[in-house]
């Protein structure tokens, strides 16, 4: 097995799905206690394993990926049986970030560029930031018809003009961005309900924190504050709690990879 380097807002929510493992094992010992010794000793039993089961969310940092064949064949049975782009960019994520093929994810989803899906764009534009091309990301997410009615599409395109130094703009679409995921919130990746909401405060609290980054650089250290503020009250994660802009770095990506 061997280990994938997740992004901030991916490793959240393994690590939310991690602690709750934890606190399920925890409340079930618990019980056995309390049944066995009295409420007391039940209480200090549920109380101490909360407590190290949320010291162990803080301290994990990665996660074992799956076994690598494995993968491919699930990989390739469900592509044989679903060819939606929300399938696609799964797909092409786990290309990229499970089996280290960058080229084949590319080139996988700009085959489905046609369909016009914001998932689908906001995974190729992803894919392309960390390859370092942040010009031709913008491009690509500029062509789609929802480049700046979607808010990953338009967060991704902030990510891309930060990469560029093109700091005032980057702050507009982070704005943007946050301004539609309260009104219709973000693409649906296909994952279960729980696993959607708790993208969406990952999502909108590595936002905050992109934009918070801007107005550092740009010298508006209220606003910057702010941000790092409404980010921060999202994450239940306190090892994912930004302050300033030295902190690890949020990008934004679509919601495949965690499914």
């Amino acid at each position: 097995m061997q280990r994938t380097q997740f992004d901030p807002e991916i490793l959240y929510v393994q690590k939310i799905y991690y602690f709750i493992f934890l606190a399920t094992f925890t409340s079930i010992t618990s019980a056995i206690v309390l049944w066995l010794f009295g409420f007391n000793y039940g209480l200090f039993v549920l109380g101490g394993g909360i407590l190290i089961s949320y010291i162990a969310m803080l301290k994990k940092k990665n996660f074992t990926s799956p076994e690598i064949k494995l993968t491919a064949k699930r990989m390739a049975r469900a592509i044989s049986q679903d060819t939606s782009p929300t399938s696609i960019a799964r797909f092409a994520s786990q290309l990229y970030y499970y089996l280290h093929e960058p080229t084949q994810a590319i080139s996988l989803l700009e085959k489905f560029l046609p369909s016009h899906d914001p998932l689908l764009y906001t995974t190729l534009g992803d894919i392309l930031l960390k390859e370092g091309n942040a010009k031709r990301a913008l491009y690509i997410i500029r062509d789609n018809p929802h480049a700046f009615a979607d808010p990953l599409l338009l967060a991704t395109q902030g990510h891309a003009l930060k990469q560029v130094a093109k700091i005032p703009e980057a702050a507009r679409m982070f704005e943007r961005s946050l301004h539609l995921a309260k009104q219709k919130g973000f693409s649906h990746s296909g994952s279960h309900w729980l696993t959607q909401n708790f993208l969406t405060l990952s999502y909108t609290a590595s936002i905050h924190h992109a934009l918070a980054d801007c107005y550092v650089i740009l010298g508006h250290s209220s606003e910057a504050k702010r941000h790092y503020r409404a980010g921060n009250r999202l994450l239940f994660d306190l090892s994912l709690w930004r302050f300033n802009q030295s902190h690890t770095k949020f990008s934004t990506k679509n919601y495949t990879k965690s499914s």
